[in-house]
């Protein structure tokens, strides 16, 4: 059939249409709101599951992350993940489960946790975990090993430091690991092989801390903003890397949601803690899982601020396996520099009547005292002093749980360009870390919470009221 141009310009313009269809469909998942995301995750939950209860009241759920190792045709499982996307509150948490933990597999009674994969592959694992944690679990998602080295080289590699020589041949898995010692710039193949290495003392611990400490470098080379700009090329690449039992459309809304509305500091990881053991001439990991849904469950600004109900120093073999963030650096010995914890300033560039005075006089908007601690009368006494200098407190209460370990500052999240200033200077005045100043959907002012290092708070105000009340000559 013979196309005149009239009909070689119609079917061009029905072509560019689709395909800007597709394009226009697929930035405005990439740029979904909060309510967005939920609604579409809540399309396919039974309005009387557990799953639909908690993604109603809390706003957040579960997915399973997978690494697939497929050698000879022998599926097996090494990176396994328990993660919780908290849309509400802008968080996830990462839960790192060892392939050794002693779990029951449905039909195979007590089994390590990744046979379960080998015997029933991503469902029968999901329902393991799911459980085990005793936590619904929505999605799974399976990265092939094969498919791994794309991921990390979409992005331009990623950076890591190299603690000793990393030397391991394994004919059977096809693996020849010659990875040197230092800070280094890794491509895709070298990444993966940094995350199989398995000669150590500290054996599967060990390979699911270098786990994490891939996905921290993974996170921070994403949010270079030089990859910023790339996130729907390189959304589109990973979409076709993955299999997952979630919708294209929600992948991209994460997606999204990771780029627009998630602080890196505001990824959180944890290993389930527990004790090796053998039993039946084999050795498990034996998990704490309270320590684990602890993790899963504690406030986000409880893991922001550091809580002693968490076990924070747990090591095996040399290896921390405390909780952290995507921003805490991870050394070479496995334990943290971490600027979740101890991070309260000690001195300030502001100690001077006339800056405390200036930075007092810019809050043009009125701020809350909430008690974090139970103490009773904490917040009136705060704010006292803080109407003393000239600070306008419009509301005292009681925050929602007294767990709060040191002060925050929390502000709407939809504050107007004052309200941010007020939150931000308020946090100047008072020595708190820009980690820990932040929005909160449940905030209606600029808002201290008052945590339990309120002795410093109080000493704070107190050397602010004896500067500005001394005369100037």
């Amino acid at each position: 059939m013979k196309l005149n141009k009239k009909s070689i310009i119609m079917i061009f313009c029905a072509i560019l249409s689709l395909t800007a269809g597709i394009g226009l469909r697929f930035y405005n998942a990439l740029h979904s709101t909060s309510s967005d995301i939920l609604k579409e995750v809540q399309k396919n939950i039974d309005s009387e599951s557990a799953q639909y209860r908690i993604l109603k009241e809390q706003g957040r759920f579960n997915i399973l992350v997978l690494g697939e190792d497929n050698v000879d045709s022998s599926r097996r499982s090494d990176t396994i993940l328990f993660v919780t996307i908290d849309i509400d509150d802008k968080n996830v948490r990462i839960l790192s489960l060892p392939r050794d933990t002693r779990v029951e597999v449905s039909g195979y009674g007590y089994q390590k946790l990744n046979h379960a994969f080998a015997f029933g592959g991503p469902d029968l694992i999901k329902a393991t975990v799911e459980k085990y944690i005793d936590q619904p679990i929505l999605y799974y998602l399976l990265v092939d090993y094969d498919s791994f080295p794309a991921l990390v080289d979409a992005l331009g590699g990623i950076e890591i430091d190299v603690p000793k020589k990393m030397r391991y041949v394994d004919r059977a898995g096809k693996l020849d690991i010659n990875i040197k010692p230092g800070l280094q710039l890794m491509d895709g193949q070298t990444a993966l092989h940094f995350v199989r290495y398995r000669k150590d003392a500290s054996g599967d611990i060990g390979r699911v801390h270098r786990q994490q400490q891939f996905i921290k470098a993974l996170v921070k080379k994403a949010y270079d903003p030089s990859n910023i700009i790339k996130i729907p090329k390189i959304t589109k690449q990973l979409i076709r890397l993955f299999k997952t039992d979630m919708s294209p459309l929600l992948a991209v809304q994460l997606a999204g949601f990771i780029q627009n509305e998630l602080p890196r500091n505001q990824i959180f990881f944890s290993t389930l803690h527990g004790t090796p053991d053998f039993i039946g001439k084999l050795s498990y990991w034996i998990g704490d899982v309270e320590e684990a849904k602890q993790f899963i469950s504690e406030p986000v600004e409880v893991l922001l601020s550091g809580n002693g109900k968490l076990n924070k120093t747990t090591t095996f073999a040399g290896v921390s396996m405390t909780y952290s963030n995507a921003t805490d650096d991870i050394n070479n010995l496995g334990t943290e520099n971490s600027s979740s914890n101890n991070n309260i300033i000690k001195g300030s560039e502001i100690d001077n009547k006339e800056n405390i005075l200036t930075n007092i006089k810019s809050m043009s908007d009125s701020i809350a005292v909430l008690n974090g601690t139970g103490k009773a009368g904490i917040a009136e006494k705060v704010a006292t002093k803080l109407q003393q200098i000239g600070i306008d407190v419009i509301h005292k209460g009681n925050a929602k749980h007294f767990d709060y370990k040191t002060m925050n500052i929390i502000y709407p999240t939809t504050a107007s360009l004052s309200c941010i200033n007020t939150a931000q200077t308020l946090g100047r005045l008072m020595n708190i870390p820009q980690t820990l100043i932040r929005q909160n959907k449940q905030a209606y002012y600029a808002t201290i919470i008052i945590g339990h290092d309120y002795d410093l708070l109080l000493s704070r105000l107190d050397r602010i009221i004896e500067i500005t009340s001394k005369k100037t000559h």
